[in-house]
């Protein structure tokens, strides 16, 4: 039987991991953004803290490779709190230096007033050889506003994670032209559609009505499909400069500066 937390499932069996429809419909980034934490697993481990962990869907990934961990929200979260254990925004977070092996903040920094305050705070929770996994949006819709600031380039994030004392072993997009169009055509079409549900004061609006809702994730599906079948998509030293100039987002694996 299927385990799930939030928009993710888990499948024990097929040890497959999948974003769920019925819960999300950015598919496309939400996949490959599952991807690149699927990849980072090596470096969960110890005492990990998850920041904005909202319904805290990765813990079904991490909560088997660490030791302990830590969930955090805002009083605010869209995504509610029953799944955080403590309370407290990004820049401003209640504990001690040193204190975690692992750190992950997905989809989080755009949401913070100061991004430069709150990697400093990562940074600082961070112990000497612990590793942060961080991913942003780019070429993405405003979202959750009004708590929705900033984008930011990979040379952005690598002089934001500098001067927080961090170095990153790499910044790898989540995909590139074709993810971002097919990204932004989605969330288009949900919000158009939104917008027809409003237009005809519909009790239940079309989005949520499951013939309506494959409808809109056909297309994301068949990108993913056609993606994780063609060896170009797989062969990053061809998509790396396409990709990083277009693209849905990034995912950035960063640790501690060494001491010389």
């Amino acid at each position: 039987m299927d385990k799930q937390k939030g928009f993710l499932r888990y499948n024990p069996r097929t040890d497959r991991y999948a974003v769920d429809w019925r819960q999300t419909l950015s598919l496309a980034v939400g996949e490959l953004l599952l991807d690149e934490i699927l990849v980072a697993r090596p470096y969960f481990r110890g005492r990990l803290l998850d920041v904005g962990c909202g319904k805290r869907p990765y813990s079904l990934i991490y909560d088997r490779l660490v030791d302990t961990s830590v969930g955090t929200e805002v009083s605010f979260s869209p995504h509610g709190t029953a799944d955080a254990d403590v309370l407290a925004r990004a820049e401003a977070l209640p504990f001690r230096d040193n204190s975690f092996d692992t750190v992950v903040c997905t989809e989080v920094l755009e949401h913070t007033q100061d991004p430069f305050r709150a990697i400093r705070e990562l940074s600082r929770l961070l112990t000497r050889d612990g590793h942060l996994l961080l991913s942003v949006p780019f070429l993405y819709p405003v979202h959750e506003a009004p708590h929705d600031y900033w984008r930011l380039t990979p040379q952005g994030l690598e002089a934001m994670l500098q001067s927080a004392g961090l170095v990153a072993l790499y910044v790898h997009p989540k995909g590139g032209p074709v993810a971002t169009f097919v990204s932004l055509s989605a969330n288009l079409a949900v919000r158009a559609t939104n917008a027809l549900s409003n237009g005809l004061r519909l009790s239940k609006p079309l989005a949520e009505r499951t013939g309506i809702r494959w409808l809109l994730a056909l297309p994301q599906w068949a990108y993913l499909w056609a993606c994780r079948r063609s060896t170009a998509c797989k062969r990053r030293s061809w998509v790396g400069k396409l990709e990083l100039w277009m693209t849905p987002g990034y995912v950035v694996l960063a640790q501690r500066e060494r001491a010389r």
